[in-house]
């Protein structure tokens, strides 16, 4: 049975009311001071620059860079650098001409790649977004933000010290996952691949490039997705430019194909328990499978409209909730056999056709995101074109599963919901009233813990 989101079923829509910082939640608003426009030069973000003496030669300097960055920054150096106008005409040229390969050899163009990103993203309006991506520690206090300036910060109970992780080769950020049991290593997924950072909150705030372990393969670009497994030996990534899942030992920096789909892959996450992973495509298939990797038995599933936009998994993997791109309704598929990957057909659990409120705010439409938080209690869901945050109320119970409406949570002013998250660790000290900690990132640039 289906639900009909509308003001009957919703108490009051409440403004969104967060932690103080007396319970140890760092104030974070990212202001245009803070940030580097998009686009920035490079040579003022890259720590390069830094690393390397201003006298070094030109010759060397190209070495160095091509070594580190790639045969086509090593042209662009020798286009601006270069004193002769042949050899910079020359770099020029060849630039161009590597680029123009470079386009010709990847699936798609460069412009609709970016645009299957923001279409595919967790994150609402991405191209333009303060806030990237967010993600919190599951082990300790540790909430990794992405910023549209290609950074990412770490903010912990410490407010002295946030560590803040630029690389030249972190470009247009899409994802985060943290390494399950290690006190600091963070998966980036961005436009150049995987970039793994070690963080150590104590160390110096901006880290070096050399600090940062790149993977990249073949056209496996951009990474769009990044999951580990749950004893962190793994990592899964997907590519919207790549029919294969690539499975990652981080360890050795190798990487196997985990199996060729019909289309490219949007998203890939494992679930809690470890048991079970889905990946879906920008087309209408998604595939649940089992794990571990070397042993993949999987089923292939397909939604009446639209790809796979976002999921969540109940803890015990019994239960998974789904949101499409262009249906407007919250599915359900129930698990029939742990190991198995054996689930029964979706069917929808709640309508989000647009209603409009006493207030004249207008809540629903197509979904951009839901979390389900750790306690399987409270289910998050956002929306592409209104402002509000449905939050439901869930009870499992065996095999079954009971939804109903909580709160509607709206921002300050005109602002709208970017992301979400909900924080793995919460501890009950700081609240003793509150359940789950839900992390608002919200279009001017603040971020809300709001407890529920």
């Amino acid at each position: 049975m289906s639900r009909s989101l509308n003001l009957s079923n919703f108490p009051p829509a409440v403004e969104a009311t967060g932690f103080s910082a007396r319970d140890h939640y760092p104030d974070i608003v990212f202001t245009r001071e803070m940030l580097h426009p998009p686009g920035h030069s490079r040579r003022t973000d890259s720590t390069r620059d830094v690393m390397v003496p201003v006298t070094e030669s030109l010759p060397k300097r190209i070495l160095s860079i091509f070594m580190e960055l790639g045969l086509l920054e090593a042209l662009g150096e020798a286009a601006q650098s270069s004193e002769s106008r042949i050899v910079s005409r020359a770099a020029t040229y060849l630039q161009l001409i590597g680029r123009k390969f470079k386009q010709y050899w990847q699936s798609y163009p460069c412009e609709l790649t970016m645009d299957l990103v923001a279409k595919h993203s967790q994150t609402r309006n991405w191209h333009k977004s303060t806030i990237r991506c967010m993600c919190w520690h599951p082990l300790c206090f540790k909430l990794a933000v992405a910023t549209i300036d290609d950074t990412v910060r770490i903010y912990t109970r410490n407010p002295g010290v946030t560590p803040v992780l630029r690389s030249s080769l972190q470009k247009a950020i899409t994802c985060l996952a943290w390494r399950p049991y290690t006190g600091g290593e963070l998966a980036i997924g961005c436009q150049t691949g995987v970039l793994i950072w070690s963080v150590d909150p104590t160390s110096q705030i901006t880290r070096p490039l050399s600090q940062a372990v790149h993977l990249q393969h073949g056209r496996h670009q951009p990474v769009t997705a990044v999951a580990w497994s749950s004893n962190g030996e793994l990592l899964v990534t997907a590519s919207i430019n790549d029919t294969n899942l690539l499975v990652w030992n981080v360890d050795q920096q190798r990487c196997v194909p985990m199996h060729r789909v019909k289309l490219p892959c949007a998203l890939v996450g494992f679930a809690p328990l470890g048991y079970n992973m889905i990946a879906s495509t920008i087309g209408r298939d998604f595939y649940l499978c089992t794990v571990p990797p070397e042993r993949v038995t999987r089923a292939g599933w397909s939604t009446a409209n639209g790809s796979l936009q976002s999921f969540a998994w109940s803890r015990d993997e019994k239960h998974l909730l789904f949101v499409t791109t262009d249906d407007m309704q919250l599915f359900y598929m129930r698990l029939s056999g742990l190991k198995s990957a054996s689930y029964e057909l979706a069917f929808p659990l709640v309508d989000f056709h647009q209603k409009t409120t006493e207030d004249g705010l207008t809540i629903g439409g197509k979904a951009q995101s839901i979390a389900w938080c750790p306690q399987d209690r409270f289910l998050a869901i956002s929306f592409k074109s209104t402002s509000a945050i449905a939050i439901f109320f869930t009870n499992l119970a065996g095999l079954q599963i009971n939804i109903d409406p909580y709160c509607l949570i709206f921002g300050a002013g005109v602002e709208y919901p970017s992301c979400m998250c909900y924080q793995e660790n919460y501890q009950q000290e700081y609240n003793s009233d509150a359940q789950s900690v839900l992390t608002i990132g919200w279009s001017s640039g603040r971020i809300e813990y709001y407890p529920l």
